[in-house]
C-alpha cells in the first residue's frame, strides 16, 4: 500500500524543468508580440491626431460657411468664435464647442492647439515631417494658421492645419518624407 502511494504522489505535478521551460516559452511569446502592441499602439495614436485634425478642419469649413467663405485668422482656444464651431459649441458663438482629447495625455484641452505660420500649402505638404510648421510641439498637438487676408481684414482666404506624432514632429503624408496638411487647397 505504502509503495502503491509513493507512485501516485511521484506522477502528480510538473517538475522544475517543465516549468522553466513554460516560462521561457511565454517569455519568448511576449517579447516578440510587445514591440508589436507598441508599434499599434502609436498607429493609434497618430489616427487619433488625424482625427483631431478633421474635427479641425470641419470647424473651420462650418465658420466659413457662416461667414461669407471666409475662414478663422487664429487657432481655436476656448474664447474666440471658432471655438464654438467644435461638437458641442453653437455656430453662434454663444456656446464654446469641446476641444478634441489629445491622445498622449487622454486631456481635451484648448492649449493643445498652437499658431503655424503657413503661406504655400503645397510648399508645406513637401517638407519632411521633421522641418513642418508644427514640428517640435507637444505630442499630439494640432496646428492651425489663417492664411491671407479677406477683404474684411479680419478673417482668412484659407488655412493650414497640421498635427504632431509620438517623435514631436508633423504627421506624414501620404508620400514618403512628406508632411500632412489639410487645407482648402
Amino acid at each position: 500500500m505504502i509503495g502503491k502511494l509513493r507512485t501516485l504522489r511521484g506522477s502528480k505535478g510538473f517538475t522544475l524543468i517543465e516549468l522553466l521551460v513554460v516560462v521561457i516559452i511565454i517569455g519568448i511569446l511576449a517579447a516578440i508580440a510587445l514591440p508589436n502592441f507598441i508599434g499599434v499602439q502609436d498607429k493609434a495614436r497618430a489616427a487619433s491626431v488625424k482625427a483631431n485634425m478633421r474635427t479641425t478642419q470641419i470647424s473651420a469649413e462650418s465658420f466659413a460657411t457662416d461667414n461669407g467663405g471666409t475662414y478663422p485668422p487664429a487657432k481655436p482656444d476656448g474664447s474666440n468664435t471658432f471655438s464654438s464651431y467644435f461638437p458641442g459649441g453653437s455656430s453662434g458663438g454663444t456656446t464654446v464647442g469641446n476641444a478634441p482629447v489629445n491622445p498622449f495625455t487622454n486631456a481635451a484641452a484648448w492649449t493643445d492647439f498652437v499658431s503655424i505660420s503657413v503661406s504655400n500649402v503645397p510648399t508645406e505638404r513637401l517638407k519632411a515631417p521633421g522641418s513642418a510648421a508644427v514640428a517640435g510641439s507637444a505630442q499630439g498637438q494640432i496646428g492651425y494658421g489663417g492664411i491671407g487676408t479677406a477683404a474684411s481684414g479680419t478673417n482668412a482666404v484659407s488655412y493650414a492645419i497640421e498635427g504632431v506624432d509620438s517623435a514631436k514632429n508633423a504627421l506624414s503624408g501620404s508620400a514618403p518624407g512628406t508632411s500632412l496638411v489639410l487645407s482648402n487647397q
